[in-house]
């Protein structure tokens, strides 16, 4: 009980920076819908809360590691997508309207759900929990949640998803009996695929406490940005502007993801701030093009604007994670390149 107490504050950030993160600062609500009581108390609690803090109690008890958290937030990317907005099925309305009837087979979106998994997998569940364990880092490596407590809201939020989809959701009243079984079949089979997957992928690279050295800070940024432009932005080319074939996209998206891990997974460790300032890299390219040149190409200014704060909101986060890693460095021994003696 007094662990529990002890991470009260971390849990409560965990369980909104999921949800501000992936729909406000992805431009997909505008913050003004957000945080009406409404709307902002069940995506804070069931849409993204729960099912997320669950996840990362189940990654830390496992001791996954990056790609294996990133691995488990494609579970609550099935959670969300395939059970409660349905967005990965045929006719009901799609997220992305390029992926609407693209590459549809037997009712599934194929490549809409190989682009939105891995989003959710590093927005929803990795980015979150990478900036709350930097900022809380007494609680980073340690369960948040009795073991029992854990179980118990894992059962209750994947039932009430389930009989939710089964019982009341759109995708029921569209699809014949055995499509729409064979879609809660799949939905349920890729997550159980992605759970024994993370269980067995490197436990790399290892997260761990310490300051970086003072000229290897933009690294991680400048990686963080090129993986969300070959991974996103290049499969949104491919689809919207390019036009190309489905098996192409699924083929580019595939290829792209296990090369992304392959380049991640040969790092054997690195510092809790260097991978919050991975994946604030991702999230600055995303709020810049995804967001802010999307709303000006668009003329649309209120999503241009909104780009511009968030695009601030990362770098200003960026500017204070080095800037306290630097303080780190110094506490430590560690001497910046400027303050070192000339030869």
């Amino acid at each position: 009980m007094n662990a529990l107490r002890q991470s009260r504050w971390p849990i409560l950030l965990l369980m909104v920076l999921s949800p501000l993160l992936a729909e406000v600062f992805s431009g997909s609500m505008p913050a003004t819908d957000f945080f009406q009581p409404g709307m902002f108390f069940p995506f804070t609690i069931f849409v993204y809360g729960l099912p997320i803090l669950v996840l990362r109690e189940v990654a830390t008890r496992a001791k996954t590691g990056p790609i294996g958290l990133w691995c488990l937030g494609m579970i609550y990317g099935l959670y969300n997508e395939g059970l409660i907005s349905e967005t990965l099925f045929h006719p009901l309305d799609p997220a992305n309207d390029a992926y609407g009837t693209l590459g549809v087979v037997a009712g599934l979106r194929i490549p809409w759900a190989l682009y939105i998994l891995p989003w959710h997998g590093l927005f929803s569940l990795l980015t979150p929990v990478l900036l709350t364990h930097l900022l809380f880092p007494r609680q980073a490596d340690s369960p948040w949640l009795p073991k029992r407590a854990t179980w118990m809201l894992a059962i209750v939020t994947g039932g009430l998803a389930i009989a939710r989809f089964v019982f009341w959701g759109e995708n029921r009243g569209v699809q014949d009996g055995a499509t729409f079984l064979l879609h809660l079949a799949a939905v349920l089979g890729a997550a159980l695929v992605a759970y024994v997957v993370a269980m067995r992928l490197p436990r790399v690279p290892r997260v761990q406490a310490g300051a970086d050295r003072p000229g290897a800070r933009w690294l991680p940024f400048a990686s963080g940005a090129g993986l969300y432009a070959i991974w996103f932005v290049g499969t949104e080319m491919l689809v919207s502007v390019v036009k190309a074939p489905w098996p192409v996209v699924v083929l580019y998206t595939s290829v792209a993801v296990v090369a992304g891990l392959w380049a991640v997974a040969r790092i054997a460790a690195t510092t809790r701030a260097a991978a919050a300032v991975f994946v604030l890299g991702a999230g600055t390219t995303q709020a810049a093009v995804i967001v802010l040149l999307i709303g000006l190409l668009a003329g649309d200014a209120f999503r241009a604007l909104s780009g511009v704060v968030f695009v601030a909101a990362y770098l200003g986060t960026l500017a204070l994670v080095i800037r306290r890693q630097g303080r780190a460095g110094q506490s430590d021994g560690t001497v910046s390149p400027r303050d070192q003696p000339r030869r």
